[in-house]
């Protein structure tokens, strides 16, 4: 059901729920409640996702890990997994230790 105010809700049972507003309602209601414009979750959600795209911009522009893993690198990580990997738990990690090695030699930080 789509609302004329950009309403998320979902239905779940005979239940309405709308995340956004934080509202809830029976399906059979003739008169659901309208949604909050401005509600705290919406607001904190949209700073929330405003300080992400500012972290993620920040991390972008100083020197740290790679946001992106070259394409032979990764194929080289798991080359070197399988071939140290053993049966068992320890053989496993003995696979990524391999990986890992081979990663912090290829990527420069």
């Amino acid at each position: 059901m789509k609302r004329p105010h950009e309403c998320q809700a979902r239905q779940y049972g005979d239940q309405m729920i709308c995340a956004a507003c934080g509202l809830n309602w029976d399906t059979n209601d003739p008169e659901p409640p309208a949604c909050r414009k401005v509600d705290k979750r919406t607001k904190k959600a949209k700073e929330a996702a405003a300080g992400l795209d500012a972290a993620m911009a920040h991390a972008k522009a100083r020197k740290g890990l790679p946001h992106e893993l070259p394409g032979d690198v990764a194929v080289d990580m798991v080359k070197a997994y399988k071939a140290n990997a053993r049966d068992g738990l320890k053989g496993q990690i003995a696979g990524m230790q391999a990986a890992y090695r081979l990663f912090l030699d290829r990527v420069e930080l």
